[in-house]
């Protein structure tokens, strides 16, 4: 496979979004030119793509490893800057719950149904919490909308019992447990969960040929219809690279540079 191939793979990788087929091409050109030997199968490369892309999306809201001491923000964080906002922006969801006698919301798990009764997305990462807090303004009420504290459970027990800090309307709090959001007070009956959801996982679907070899299909695949990388254009790189190393490859950064500086040369 030459340049001019290389050139059309990338070429039609950014026209269509990162089509799953088209990535699959590029990572196996890649694979191509730095070690010999077969293939990886349709599910070793769906596995790898699974698993690369999901350490893409948490290397973009946070990663764990890089909470130090000192340091409660790591340098890559949610919102930490504005290009990390527009890598996962696709992935920020806003909806309304009603909170219940209980003063609980359940965490979207891909079931749970919003105010409106619509399915809302499982959860990933917490942007905000808010509520619409109505204050008299002039002889009139006034909807206001107020940031929802969410705090340590070992901070519930001091703030419930403050007479300075005890949560209000106008100040409330919350707390992440398993499966639910505890809100105080308990009478706050909607808030608004602005959310990062889990994204779709990837999927190269296929069906076999006469010889019983994997044929790309975009639906009705042995292993399910085709699911599309969903990422930013400039992520196709990054995430490539994650699938080559959890596929055993090693490559760098720099390798992949140099065939698209190569291609771009040739058009």
């Amino acid at each position: 496979m030459g340049i001019v191939r290389f050139q059309v793979l990338v070429s039609t990788i950014k026209k269509y979004n990162m089509s799953i087929n088209d990535f699959k091409k590029f990572v196996l050109f890649v694979a191509k030119k730095n070690v010999s030997g077969a293939n990886p199968s349709p599910s070793e490369f769906n596995i790898a793509t699974e698993r690369a892309y999901a350490s893409w999306v948490m290397s973009q809201y946070g990663n764990p490893y890089e909470y130090q001491p000192g340091r409660p923000i790591p340098r890559i964080a949610w919102q930490n800057t504005q290009k990390i906002t527009d890598n996962l922006r696709f992935l920020l969801t806003r909806k309304d719950f009603a909170v219940n006698t209980a003063g609980q919301v359940t965490i979207p798990d891909g079931t749970t149904k919003d105010i409106n009764t619509q399915i809302a997305p499982k959860y990933l990462h917490l942007s905000s919490l808010r509520f619409n807090h109505i204050v008299s303004k002039n002889g009139s009420f006034v909807s206001k909308e107020v940031s929802i504290d969410v705090l340590r459970d070992n901070e519930i027990a001091g703030v419930l019992s403050s007479s300075i800090n005890n949560p209000t309307t106008r100040y409330p709090v919350c707390a992440f447990y398993d499966t639910y959001i505890q809100f105080y007070p308990k009478t706050l009956q909607k808030v608004i969960f602005t959310y990062l959801r889990t994204p779709t996982v990837p999927n190269w679907g296929y069906t076999l040929d006469a010889n019983n070899r994997p044929v790309f299909a975009q639906t009705g695949g042995v292993n399910g219809d085709s699911v599309d990388i969903e990422a930013p254009e400039d992520a196709q790189n990054d995430i490539a690279l994650r699938t080559l190393e959890f596929l055993g490859i090693s490559i760098r950064e720099p390798v992949l540079i140099q065939y698209a500086n190569q291609a771009s040369k040739e058009k």
